[in-house]
């Protein structure tokens, strides 16, 4: 064996014994831990009223999401992880990952069953499970055509928590849940999330022949998608459907496990490891961020495809500030601050006509819009674990 082909195989030998040496690491980590919630929520309270007297600094969030070549699909990247955000075959995409407004449900599930938990901690309750059913249920046709941008509207929570505590004390518990939760009261208040500012590189109008196919061709697809979607809508109206994403705190780790979408997507959420998690997953905070990326990219491939706008490439950084959560409970909640958006684009297009893209981008764009104008979120609270349903009808 040559010396180029040996160094190649020890590095591979290494990082697979480092990959495995840390899943040992996890493991071990997990095997020491208690199994049961009320364990972790007493280890978590003590954390959380640590940093709550200590911890001062603002949390910087940031996402970056790409529009990946000939496929179109979002890839969406918050520190060393990713999601992947996608269309149905009929919208031009592989059904690959959720999309935008599945995702944003199970954002709002995982985010308002971890505060749950945090209460729960911080008010030492005994709890014994945390499972949180959200849903987003359509307008009345009459009311749905008055509405100038569409996004998932009339917002419901219930959450099943079993536990030995009170009525009153549960009732107490729900109320500094809405409260606090920075991801649910950043629906509810509404943010003005300035325009996005564009950062352009030009690309020949002619691509190199030589080249494999990229995203430009990718939206002659996506448009030919559309223009179909309308063709069948102007003759069959699609009915509007419930969006569902079920979260459940694991009582081991506290992780949300998420499902979502009529494709039984899974996303999870963990902690950072100073509130008590263990850092094997992005935040629901730096995820909501995330999802306004995944969106604005979408849209993006969308108004591009209509107005047959050629783009080469497409990328969405957000980002966002988060307040810290001082004193105990909801003493100071943790807030969003300076949420904000840049777009890269690299186009043969000028520069006016990206900007009216950007336009309609804002004016048309789910998540943006939802964020911008705020929507009241109602909750419910229900004794007991919860068991799964049968799935709403589409």
């Amino acid at each position: 064996m040559s010396d180029h082909r040996s160094r190649k195989t020890f590095r591979r030998t290494a990082l697979l014994t480092a990959g495995l040496a840390g899943l040992a690491t996890s493991a071990a980590a997990f095997a020491d831990s208690p199994g049961s919630l009320r364990d972790l929520l007493e280890r978590r309270g003590t954390l959380i009223e640590q940093q709550a007297k200590t911890r001062s600094e603002t949390e910087k969030l940031e996402a970056r999401v790409t529009a990946e070549s000939r496929s179109g699909v979002r890839r969406l990247r918050i520190r060393d992880f990713q999601y992947l955000s996608d269309s149905g075959r009929d919208f031009g995409g592989y059904n690959l990952g959720a999309g935008s407004w599945d995702t944003e449900v199970a954002v709002l599930a995982s985010a308002i069953a971890d505060e749950f938990a945090i209460q729960a901690a911080a008010q030492k309750l005994p709890v014994d499970h945390i499972a949180v059913e959200f849903t987003s249920y359509p307008d009345d046709p009459a009311t749905e055509k008055a509405r100038k941008v569409a996004y998932p509207r009339n917002l419901t929570y219930v959450a099943y928590i079993d536990s030995p505590a009170t009525d009153a004390q549960l009732a107490t518990l729900r109320q500094a849940v809405e409260k606090t939760s920075p991801v649910l009261n950043l629906i509810s208040g509404g943010y003005p999330i300035p325009h996005g500012e564009i950062i352009l590189k030009p690309s020949p109008a002619t691509r190199d022949a030589d080249l494999p196919p990229g995203l430009r061709d990718f939206l002659v697809e996506k448009r030919g998608a559309i223009l179909r979607r309308d063709k069948r809508a102007a003759t069959n109206p699609p009915r509007a459907y419930a969006l569902r994403a079920v979260s459940t705190v694991e009582p081991a780790t506290g992780i949300r496990t998420t499902r979502t979408g009529e494709g039984n997507f899974q996303i999870v959420h963990d902690s950072r490891k100073e509130f008590g998690g263990y850092g094997l997953a992005p935040t629901v905070e730096e995820h909501q961020i995330g999802v306004l990326g995944t969106c604005l990219t979408h849209i993006f491939e969308i108004q591009a495809a209509t107005k047959q706008v050629v783009l080469d490439s497409l990328e969405v950084h957000v980002e966002g500030k988060l307040t810290p959560r001082i004193g105990s409970g909801a003493t100071q909640p943790p807030r969003y601050q300076d949420i904000k958006y840049t777009v890269h684009i690299e186009t043969p297009a000028t520069a006016a006509e990206i900007d009216g893209l950007r336009q309609a981008v804002e004016a048309t764009c789910p998540v943006y819009n939802l964020l911008k104008d705020g929507q009241a979120v109602k909750g419910s609270l229900v004794r007991g674990r919860y068991a799964e349903k049968a799935k709403p009808a589409t």
